[in-house]
């Protein structure tokens, strides 16, 4: 079964994220990360890498 509401985890802080049109997300290297706060994807844009874990 499809979950309707899916979410993902905010990679700088965390947070829980309802995934959709109105969570700010970024695509990076191929794979799109969902973000609780516009600051939060500002921070990940700033070094990538720091926050992408294996």
């Amino acid at each position: 079964m499809i979950d309707p509401n899916p979410k993902a985890v905010d990679p700088v802080c965390g947070m829980s994220v309802q995934v959709g049109s109105e969570a700010t997300s970024v695509e990076y290297e191929g794979n799109h990360y969902y973000f609780c706060s516009q600051q939060c994807a500002d921070t990940f844009n700033s070094e990538p890498t720091k926050y992408i874990t294996a």
